[in-house]
C-alpha cells in the first residue's frame, strides 16, 4: 500500500497478490486460476471503496477552499493536478485490460468496456472470461516477443498498452506525488517503495528479469487482469493519502492562537476642525503561550543590510507583555523626520524553525511650538518686504497654499513667506492645505495696511527738534541723512535734494544740492557764516523704499 495503518481489506488483499504471484512462477490449471477471480473481485470492490472516500475527501478540500481561496488555494491546486494525474492514469490501465480482454476473447472494445446487464462493468467480471489461461495475446500486447527487451511501440489503433510504458507512467505519478509531500518523509518513503521499479527482479527460482516481464510475460489473462487491479488499487490509495497530507497541511502550517484582541489603529490623533478621525478597527489574535521576539534595528539602519535574527550589537529588544504586544519607547531627542525598521520572530507552527516579518514605521518629531499674536499688531507695511511665518499644527509645510486678498505672497527658501502690499486699508492671508488628496480650506487672518513713517532728518548731527549749532560742526559736516528710528524694519532712505539758507546782514541766500551731500558752494558759504546767524536746512526730500518721494521738514539752527 501507498502509506498509513493498513486496514484488514488491504492486508487481505496484499496477502492475496503475494499468493498470486507464487502461483505465477508454477503451471497452474484453469482451476486454480478461478481462484483469481475473487482476488480481482476485492481489488475491484477496494477501488470503489477508494472512489467514494476520495469523493468525500474532494467534496471537503473543495469546500474549504470555496470558503477561502487563499488559505487554501495552492493546496487546491495540487490537489486537481493529483486527481488529474490519478484519474489519468486509471483510465490508460483500464484500456489495458479492456485490449488484452478484447483479443483474448474476440470482441470488439467498446463492448468489453460497456456495463453487463446488471450495470457492472465487464472489465472487472473475470468470471466472463472464457480463455482464463490464455496468456498469448496479452503478452504479445503488453510484453511482444522479446521478453528481455519490452516493447514501447503504440498499437494500430493509435493508444499504447505496453507494460514497459506503464511502468514509465507509474514511476513519473510517483515522483509527482513525492514532490507534493516531500516534506513528509515518512510517505515519501512509501511512495517510492510502491512506484520505484529497480532494472532487474528476481523471479521465483531466483533468475534475474525485468519487472515488465515478471507481471506480464506468459502470464494468464485472469492473472494479468488481477495484477492491473492491484496496481489501481495502489494508485487510489496513494491518492487518498496524498490527498489527505495536502489538506492537513494547510492547517498545520497555521499559526494557532489563544486570544483576541481589539485594535484601533488611528491614522493620526491630530485633528483639524471639520476634518474626520480615521482609523483602522480590527480584531488581533495572539498565543500567549508563542510570544513573539521583536527587536529594532539601529535608527535609519535597514534589516535588509543585517542578519534577520539582528544579532548587531546596537540592536535593542522590544519589551513584550503579557497581550502580545511589544512595548516601544523611543526618546525624541532630535528634530525631524524619523524612520525606524525591525524584525519581529515567531515560531513556527510544526517543524521547528522560526519564521521572519519584517516591520517599519516613521514619525517626526518638533520642537514645541509656542504661538503668541500681539493682537493690535497685525500690521503689514506697504512698499516694503513683510516676512510672515505660515504653519499649520500636524501639517507639513509643503501641503499649505497660502494666498493674500490684495498684493502678492512669496515662499522663501527657509519656508517663510514674504507679503508685498501698495495699496488699500486691509489685506487677508487664506490658508488652504492638501489633506488625503483633497483641498480644505485652514483659516484666514486679517492684516492692517499703513505706511512707513517718515524718517528723521539730520544736518550736523542736529534734528529738526535742535536750535543751535557750533561753527566747527557746521564746517565738519558732509551733508544730510535720514535716518528711521525705532522701527522694526531697517530700512534705507537716500536723501535725493536739500537747500541750505542763510540770513546775513539782512540778506537771504540760498543753495541746492542735488544729492545728499553738500555742494562746494554750500560748504563756502557755511563758512561764512558769524555767530548769531541762523542756519536753514529745507526742502529736504528723500525716496521711501517703495519709490515714492518724502518730505521731511525743515532743520533751523543759530550759529553759537
Amino acid at each position: 500500500m501507498a502509506g498509513g495503518k493498513e486496514t484488514p481489506r488491504q492486508k487481505m488483499i496484499g496477502m492475496m497478490y503475494l499468493v498470486l504471484t507464487a502461483l505465477l512462477a508454477m503451471n497452474v490449471s484453469k482451476d486454480i486460476l478461478d481462484a483469481f477471480i475473487t482476488i480481482n473481485t476485492g481489488l475491484e470492490t477496494t477501488k470503489v471503496t477508494f472512489d467514494d472516500k476520495l469523493s468525500n475527501q474532494y467534496a471537503r478540500f473543495n469546500a474549504s477552499y470555496n470558503e477561502n481561496k487563499v488559505k487554501y488555494g495552492p493546496a487546491w491546486e495540487d490537489a486537481q493536478q493529483l486527481k488529474a494525474a490519478a484519474n489519468e492514469l486509471m483510465v490508460h490501465i483500464d484500456l489495458i485490460k479492456a485490449k488484452t480482454i478484447a483479443d483474448t476473447e474476440g470482441l470488439p472494445m467498446d463492448q468489453v468496456m460497456a456495463k453487463d446487464e446488471f450495470g457492472v462493468d465487464t472489465i472487472i467480471n473475470l468470471k466472463y472470461i472464457s480463455s482464463k489461461d490464455n496468456y498469448d495475446v496479452n503478452t504479445l500486447i503488453m510484453i511482444g516477443s522479446k521478453p528481455e527487451s519490452p516493447a514501447l511501440s503504440d498499437d494500430p489503433d493509435g493508444n499504447n498498452y505496453r507494460a514497459a510504458v506503464l511502468k514509465q507512467k507509474l514511476s513519473e505519478y510517483g515522483e509527482k506525488l513525492k514532490e507534493m509531500v516531500k516534506d513528509n518523509p515518512a510517505l515519501v518513503s512509501s511512495l517510492e517503495t510502491t512506484f520505484t521499479f529497480p532494472e532487474k527482479v528476481k523471479d521465483a527460482s531466483g533468475t534475474p528479469i525485468n519487472w515488465e516481464s515478471l507481471n506480464f510475460y506468459h502470464v494468464p489473462i485472469t492473472a494479468t487482469t488481477t495484477i492491473l487491479s492491484k496496481i489501481q488499487s495502489d494508485i487510489r490509495n496513494a491518492e487518498s493519502d496524498v490527498l489527505g497530507h495536502l489538506f492537513a497541511d494547510v492547517d498545520a502550517a497555521s499559526y494557532k492562537f489563544t486570544e483576541l484582541i481589539p485594535v484601533v489603529l488611528p491614522e493620526k490623533t491630530y485633528i483639524l476642525q471639520n476634518d474626520s478621525f480615521r482609523a483602522d478597527v480590527f480584531l488581533a489574535a495572539y498565543d500567549g503561550t508563542n510570544l513573539p521576539s521583536i527587536k529594532l534595528a539601529p535608527e535609519g539602519t535597514s534589516v535588509d543590510t543585517i542578519p534577520q535574527e539582528l544579532a548587531d550589537p546596537n540592536a535593542s529588544e522590544v519589551v513584550m507583555g503579557s497581550d502580545g504586544r511589544g512595548k516601544l519607547r523611543l526618546s525624541a531627542n532630535s528634530i525631524g523626520d524619523k524612520h525606524w525598521e525591525g524584525v519581529i520572530k515567531f515560531r513556527k507552527p510544526q517543524g521547528g524553525g522560526f519564521d521572519y516579518y519584517n516591520y517599519s514605521f516613521d514619525y517626526e518629531v518638533a520642537k514645541p511650538s509656542l504661538v503668541v499674536s500681539p493682537i493690535k499688531m497685525n500690521v503689514l507695511y506697504r512698499g516694503i518686504d513683510n516676512p510672515i511665518a505660515i504653519s499649520v499644527p500636524g501639517i507639513p509645510q509643503e501641503a499649505l497654499k497660502p494666498t493674500i486678498s490684495t498684493g502678492t505672497l512669496a515662499k522663501q527658501s527657509d519656508g517663510t513667506y514674504v507679503a508685498k502690499v501698495k495699496t488699500g486699508s486691509m489685506a487677508t492671508v487664506s490658508v488652504s492645505a492638501e489633506v488625503n488628496g483633497q483641498t480644505k480650506q485652514m483659516g484666514s487672518f486679517d492684516f492692517r495696511l499703513k505706511s512707513v513713517p517718515d524718517p528723521v532728518a539730520k544736518f550736523a548731527g542736529k534734528t529738526s527738534v535742535d536750535n543751535t549749532v557750533k561753527k566747527s560742526q557746521l564746517t565738519a559736516s558732509l551733508g544730510v541723512i535720514a535716518e528711521l528710528k525705532d522701527f522694526v524694519f531697517d530700512l534705507n532712505y537716500p536723501i535725493r535734494s536739500f537747500d541750505i539758507t542763510v540770513v546775513m546782514g539782512g540778506d537771504v541766500k540760498t543753495l541746492s544740492s542735488t544729492s545728499n551731500k553738500l555742494t562746494s558752494q554750500q560748504k563756502e558759504l557755511l563758512r561764512e557764516v558769524r555767530r548769531n546767524q541762523v542756519v536753514i536746512v529745507e526742502n529736504i526730500k528723500a525716496t521711501a523704499p517703495d519709490g515714492t518721494i518724502r518730505k521731511l521738514g525743515s532743520i533751523n539752527l543759530r550759529v553759537i
